[in-house]
């Protein structure tokens, strides 16, 4: 996991700024994730972000 959420923190470091609250790059449970949530979620260490990695990882974003 920790390998996973380092490699996400590099990723969202590389996305512009206006990419980052518009575009949304994951859905979970029906709901729509941007980058900034994604990364609240994630940096937060909480159970959504947990999903959010696992999902990311599978699309092969991160």
């Amino acid at each position: 996991m920790a390998d996973k959420k380092a490699k996400f923190m590099r990723i969202y470091a590389n996305v512009p700024e206006a990419i980052r609250g518009k575009d949304i790059i994951v859905v979970i449970k029906n709901k729509p994730y941007t980058w900034n949530t994604a990364m609240i979620e994630i940096k937060n260490d909480s159970e959504l972000g947990k999903q959010i990695i696992d999902k990311l990882a599978k699309m092969k974003i991160i």
